[in-house]
């Protein structure tokens, strides 16, 4: 229920309580008013017979009673006269006329009233002289004047009838007034506060209430100004710290990329070295046997084999520095071929540091949506890694494959297919102490080893814009460590 309706009926209902209350007092003093004016009617019309029957004298009428109250009664429609005489006292029965005329006769009140079968009844006694008597009257009789209390009871029903109609009119217009009151003064607004509410929760924070009154509603709207105010102001901040922040990690991933060429050049360098010496090697011979076909067209052989050799390493270089320009490419990538492609290009550094390889790669594995180059960023960051975690040689797996897992920290959540590519390795390991950290910038555990802290981070970065996660546990046995990318999988729907 609204809130003006809810007004609306309280204050009816308030309204209306409080005229049923009146109207209900003002019935009852009605009713006893006409009753009190019922009362002495009688009561002047007892003390006129009394005092006629006293005057004319009291024993001629009691000597005629019943033809005295017959006459009297007929006399007057709606009022009924009986006279008795003191001697009735003496008959039995317990008839109230007779109750009434011993307490009479016995008490000496000076009247007796009585309200009994819908009808009032009031008393008089009726004296003669004595002087034997202490008042100096004896009680010779009564004369009683009773009437109907019906036309009291229609006299309240018609009032009642009138009433109703009023008090009805009276509570629709006050219906009415209270609910056009309401409406202007607090439906309206409200309802123009839910609107700004819905705005607001849409995204729209341009929206302004106009504070139209000085009381709580209008306190309401300018809270809600001042809300969407600091929810404006908010928002930008928001977008300004996103930016930086997205800026700030473009250039962590440009470092660290940067730092993982300058490792891998050093490297290459040394590997380009060996084809080089071959190819200084045979250019001397062939100069040597200049006059020998055979033997110079085997040195050329081997020396274009060589600079092909030179050209391939060079080229797995530029490949891996290339940056993309603009927006990077979002498509569909086979983490398959994206695991081999790394393997091969960190072949002659795991050979150099005597680590043995396997590469394990799930059948019919389902592609991934993302970048292709930031996904070889971060299999090349967990490589290498796990290369600097074996300084005395070890072994390093990578395997594909595709589950149907929850992501962490979703419970309640549905499944869902996950490629995950495993790096797992057999070297020093990570302390479960620096496992929390080693996902933070320049957080490192290569100490003077040459180590930036981003390689990890950045990986995290990437892999979290691609709706994924990373997982790091220690490998089974206690040696090494095992760093598992989980990526939904980019499953075709018809």
């Amino acid at each position: 229920m609204k809130v003006g309706t809810r007004i609306t009926a309280v204050t009816s209902a308030l309204v209306a309580s409080t005229l049923a209350v009146y109207a209900s007092l003002d019935l009852r003093d009605r009713a006893q008013e006409r009753k009190e004016r019922l009362e002495n009617d009688m009561r002047a019309q007892a003390a006129a017979l009394r005092s006629s029957i006293e005057l004319q004298g009291v024993a001629p009428a009691l000597l005629q009673a019943d033809e005295l109250s017959q006459a009297l009664s007929q006399a007057s429609t709606d009022t009924q006269v009986v006279v008795l005489p003191a001697a009735a006292t003496r008959l039995p029965g317990r008839d109230e006329s007779l109750q009434r005329l011993r307490a009479l006769v016995q008490a000496r009140p000076l009247y007796v009233s009585a309200e009994e079968d819908d009808r009032l009844v009031y008393v008089l006694p009726l004296r003669t002289p004595s002087r034997t008597a202490p008042d100096g009257y004896q009680v010779a009789g009564a004369v009683e004047v009773s009437r109907s209390l019906e036309p009291l009871s229609e006299a309240w029903r018609d009032d009642l009838l009138r009433t109703l109609p009023l008090l009805a009119v009276v509570v629709a217009l006050v219906v009415i007034a209270v609910m056009l009151f309401t409406r202007s003064l607090v439906t309206r607004p409200i309802a123009k506060l839910l609107a700004g509410i819905d705005d607001v929760a849409r995204g729209d924070l341009s929206r302004v209430l106009l504070s139209e009154r000085e009381d709580e509603i209008g306190e309401l709207a300018a809270r809600f100004n001042e809300m969407t105010y600091s929810l404006r102001e908010s928002r930008a901040e928001t977008e300004r710290q996103n930016a930086d922040k997205m800026k700030l990690e473009e250039q962590l991933f440009q470092t660290e990329k940067l730092a993982t060429i300058g490792q891998l050049a050093a490297e290459i360098a040394h590997e380009v070295g060996t084809p080089l010496n071959v190819i200084v090697g045979r250019s001397r011979a062939m100069a040597k046997k200049a006059g020998d076909p055979e033997a110079v067209s085997k040195n050329a052989d081997i020396v274009a084999e060589q600079a092909t050799r030179i050209t391939r390493i060079i080229q797995r270089l530029l490949d891996t520095a290339r940056s993309k320009v603009g927006v990077p490419e979002v498509g569909p990538v086979d983490l398959n071929q994206i695991a081999a492609t790394t393997m091969d290009f960190l072949e002659g550094k795991l050979a150099a540091a005597r680590v043995a390889r396997t590469l394990t790669r799930a059948d019919s594995l389902p592609p991934v949506k993302g970048d292709s180059d930031q996904l070889q960023q971060v299999l090349l960051n967990l490589l290498l890694n796990a290369i600097d975690a074996m300084p005395r040689g070890g072994q390093v797996r990578v395997e594909t494959s595709l589950v149907t897992r929850r992501r962490p920290g979703l419970e309640v959540a549905p499944e869902q297919p996950v490629v995950v590519v495993e790096v797992a390795d057999t070297g020093v390991g990570v302390p479960p102490d620096q496992r929390e950290k080693i996902f933070q910038p320049f957080y490192t555990t290569k100490q003077g080893r040459g180590g930036t802290g981003l390689g990890l981070s950045v990986s995290h970065s990437i892999i979290k814009e691609h709706d994924g996660w990373i997982e790091l546990e220690e490998a089974p046995g206690g040696v090494g460590s095992v760093f598992r990318v989980c990526l939904p999988a980019a499953l075709e729907t018809g």
